[in-house]
């Protein structure tokens, strides 16, 4: 049986998320249990890329409560022209309920190398409503829907904002608590699975040396393990 875990800490601002398992097959894994210095790899270079973007800024101040020795991320058949795979991935999601409103973001993590990641591809989709938190979002980029793409030389970030294409995210079920969450009230932490795709046709460059580039990135309907925070405030 294959296992996944969680572990998170929070405050209402820090949003964060994980699991853990292990797979093995011929070629790249299908999934890929971290070593406490892939772990330090990965968060350091999220904490690197975040802060350029607000939308995504918030994993910055999560990152290293997010991937620890032995957690897990997913193999995902991403295609793109800024960098080689493979590429594995993690879900982040947060459903927030406040009186009859509500809101829901949600957060594909892909990264190349876990032992010197170079490149990251994010998603991240929001969407509201009334009553229980949205489940999905889907629709053109610059709109309910953001792409990012991101190259890193040393300490140099190069950056692309998909700009033509859409994506969609969609969030599973809750499921089995987080280990080790320590919430507040209203607020709890369960493992949720997060389906994803999305064709960037065209992302910019914003950040970094300057290039001619436009990049372009793909991935088909693809499920990863993640987590779901939800929020539930009278």
């Amino acid at each position: 049986m294959r296992l996944r875990c969680a572990s998170v800490g929070l405050a209402v601002s820090s949003l964060v998320a994980l699991g853990c398992g292990s797979d093995n097959a011929t070629g790249p894994a299908a999934t890929l249990t971290l070593d406490a210095t892939q772990a330090a790899a990965v968060m350091t270079k999220i904490i690197q890329i975040s802060p350029l973007y607000t939308e995504i800024a918030w994993l910055a101040d999560s990152a290293n409560l997010v991937l620890k020795s032995g957690a897990e991320a997913d193999l995902v058949p991403i295609t793109t022209t800024t960098a080689a795979g493979p590429f594995y991935a993690v879900g982040l999601q947060r459903r927030v309920q406040i009186s009859l409103n509500s809101f829901s973001t949600f957060d594909l993590i892909a990264f190349n190398d876990p032992s010197n990641p170079t490149d990251f591809i994010i998603i991240d989709g929001y969407n509201s409503g009334t009553g229980l938190p949205p489940t999905s979002t889907t629709g053109a980029f610059d709109g309910p829907v953001n792409g990012y793409l991101f190259h890193l030389d040393g300490s140099t970030v190069s950056a692309w904002r998909a700009a033509i294409g859409t994506g969609s995210l969609s969030g599973g079920a809750p499921g089995d608590a987080c280990s080790g969450f320590q919430g507040n009230g209203g607020v709890t932490c369960a493992q949720a699975s997060l389906t994803a795709a999305f064709s960037i046709g065209a992302a910019f460059q914003d950040a970094g040396p300057s290039s001619s580039t436009i990049a372009q990135a793909t991935l088909g309907t693809t499920t990863v393990a993640g987590i779901v925070l939800n929020y539930n405030f009278p």
